[in-house]
């Protein structure tokens, strides 16, 4: 079959790898990459790659980056790669009908969640920010509707307790990686439709603001660990402290203090190495942060710089 991938952020570096290893081993074919055009990065503002299509070019792979994907003259350039199937992978764009039609076979994107679980553009962080400790990778056809194709096939994966979205969002594409290449076989029959998804089961992503990553140490502890994992590594996780802005970079959950605290109230706690935070309801512990315009130091060396007296007290950010 004749294959393009489509995808834009590093996380999706991982499948595309052994998309070419796969062809290179099969009568398959990777006859092009699709990714988001090149954008202004940095302080000097240079024009840059998404990740997906700097590793593309590295690779001498034919790469595509229109500024949209409904755009007239790049739907041409794809009819006249004659695709069976296209692959889609946090590409980042909205697909038009006329772009579903081109491949002969079908358009299939992998999604990090269960479906029909977590529909929308963030499932990790929201998989997280509900405490799951299962999540799992689809595989579907892509339909004009969000996330509603018919299954092809999917995996249930553990969360470890202390991973962020920065980690498992990469783990699971690499994951996916053994399922491409099985929803891929099953496309080889031309009758196969996959499984409807049940609607009574849908869940969707509420999107996540900038100003999310504010801590309110008056929420349980669990909810605000939760939260800090979801939102790493953007927005971030941060609190302020005598107006100046704090960035949380390392918190866990930490069952064997007893000490009761109020929200916000805070000290070093030498044996665990680490700050302690009261919260709703048990103290938590941070192991890592940043004061604004610094760098990040650990827990010992930010109380030293403190030169507290007593226990110092974190504020919520308005």
């Amino acid at each position: 079959m004749r294959l393009v991938y489509m995808g834009s952020p590093s996380e999706v570096i991982a499948p595309l790898e052994s998309l070419i290893k796969h062809c290179q081993e099969s009568g398959d074919q990777l006859v092009a990459v699709v990714s988001q055009p090149a954008k202004p990065a940095g302080r000097k503002q240079t024009l840059t790659d998404p990740p997906v299509a700097a590793f593309a070019k590295e690779q001498g792979l034919l790469c595509l980056q229109p500024i949209k994907a409904s755009d007239p003259l790049f739907l041409d350039e794809l009819r006249n790669l004659n695709v069976d199937v296209i692959i889609t992978a946090a590409y980042g764009q909205i697909l038009s009908n006329a772009f579903l039609a081109i491949p002969k076979r079908a358009t299939i994107n992998i999604h990090p969640s269960l479906l029909p679980a977590y529909r929308g553009a963030i499932p990790v962080p929201a998989a997280l920010l509900d405490g799951l400790e299962t999540t799992g990778v689809t595989v579907l056809f892509t339909v004009k509707a969000l996330d509603a194709g018919n299954i092809i096939l999917q995996k249930t994966f553990p969360i470890d307790p202390s991973e962020t979205a920065g980690a498992l969002t990469p783990r699971l594409f690499a994951e996916s990686s053994t399922l491409l290449f099985e929803a891929l076989d099953k496309l080889r029959d031309q009758g196969f439709v996959g499984d409807v998804q049940d609607e009574s089961r849908v869940t969707l992503c509420r999107k996540i603001a900038k100003t999310d990553g504010a801590i309110d140490w008056k929420k349980d502890s669990k909810t605000i660990v939760n939260e800090f994992r979801a939102y790493q590594p953007w927005p971030g996780s941060y609190t302020e402290r005598e107006k100046l802005r704090v960035t949380v970079e390392e918190m866990t959950l930490i069952p064997s203090i007893s000490e009761q605290l109020n929200p916000g109230e805070f000290y070093f706690d030498k044996k665990e190495k680490a700050i302690i935070v009261g919260t709703g309801d048990s103290p938590l512990a941070i192991k890592r942060l940043k004061n604004a315009g610094s760098k990040s130091v650990d827990a010992a060396s930010f109380w030293n710089g403190l030169k507290l007296t007593g226990k110092g007290q974190f504020e919520v950010v308005c």
